[in-house]
């Protein structure tokens, strides 16, 4: 009778824990991606009832050149993002980590850039990147060079976006990159040593192969973090130039909230998701293989 009684016990401490989970689940992630996908087949402004309108959200997102060029600056933002912010995480991380004095505060100081957060980020750069009176653009006037549209020339305004999406992640990846090295068998480096091979050698053929797993975490984590960029985009560039700065998550934004057109929007959102989701579906392949 007592083991029974243990065991009832046992699995009402279970359950406690367990059920509030899955409601939680339900209700806030479960349910609205229904409800998502049934608006993506309806006309829906908010104040009249969805109305069944079959494949009309989906066919005008087929046609939409500006849902098309706003899916091309989420891919530019985040190709050219991901190997920047990843290269140079990892050599700071290679830095911190062969450093024998004042490693912690400098380790401190460069996680800081992470907890910044990109609303503050973007505020601060919006201010930098000024035309007339940003610091960058009198920092190069002072060396004599000419100042630069950062903010009102389309390339320059997305060289902008990923100077800080770097500055911001580089801090997050570089402990990333910490531990990962931290995990590495210094003994296969003293092997190499006596071996007679170079740094170079060294990195090429021991910290990258043992740092595989943490680099293909890092660069599906990253990828996936800049295809959903938004509110520091919205905030330093609001999609200009000429849209050409205009992220799909923005332009989904747009659609729900200041159009209404929430079908449109629906549809939107399930790109990103099955772009997300094939995303995830690499990292956990690739994750496997490595693993193995």
């Amino acid at each position: 009778m007592k083991s029974l009684s243990r065991t009832v016990k046992d699995r009402i401490f279970v359950w406690s824990i367990v059920i509030p989970a899955i409601l939680f689940f339900i209700i806030f992630v479960y349910y609205p991606f229904a409800r998502n996908v049934y608006y993506m087949f309806c006309d829906y402004n908010y104040i009249k009832a969805p109305v069944f309108s079959g494949l009309k959200n989906i066919q005008q997102f087929i046609t939409d050149s500006t849902a098309h060029r706003a899916l091309f600056n989420t891919f530019a933002i985040t190709i050219f993002s991901v190997p920047l912010v990843l290269v140079v995480s990892l050599g700071a991380a290679l830095a911190v980590f062969s450093m024998k004095r004042g490693k912690n505060f400098i380790r401190s100081a460069l996680f800081a850039t992470f907890l910044v957060p990109p609303v503050v980020a973007s505020v601060i750069f919006k201010l930098m990147f000024g035309t007339e009176s940003g610091l960058i653009n009198t920092v190069l006037n002072t060396l004599g060079l000419p100042s630069v549209g950062w903010l009102i020339s389309p390339g320059w305004a997305l060289a902008a976006i990923i100077i800080v999406h770097v500055w911001n992640g580089t801090g997050y990846y570089m402990v990333i990159f910490l531990a990962g090295l931290s995990n590495i068998n210094r003994q296969l480096y003293e092997a190499a040593r006596v071996d007679g091979a170079n740094g170079v050698q060294v990195f090429r053929y021991i910290t990258v192969p043992q740092l595989k797993p943490t680099i293909i975490f890092s660069m599906i984590y990253a990828t996936i973090t800049y295809l959903r960029s938004f509110a520091l985009v919205e905030i330093l560039t609001e999609g200009g130039p000429y849209r050409s700065t205009e992220t799909i998550i923005m332009y989904m934004f747009k659609q729900g909230f200041q159009s209404r057109n929430v079908g449109y929007a629906s549809v939107i959102a399930v790109v990103v998701f099955l772009i997300t989701l094939v995303i995830s579906l690499i990292q956990m392949k690739l994750t496997k293989y490595y693993d193995d």
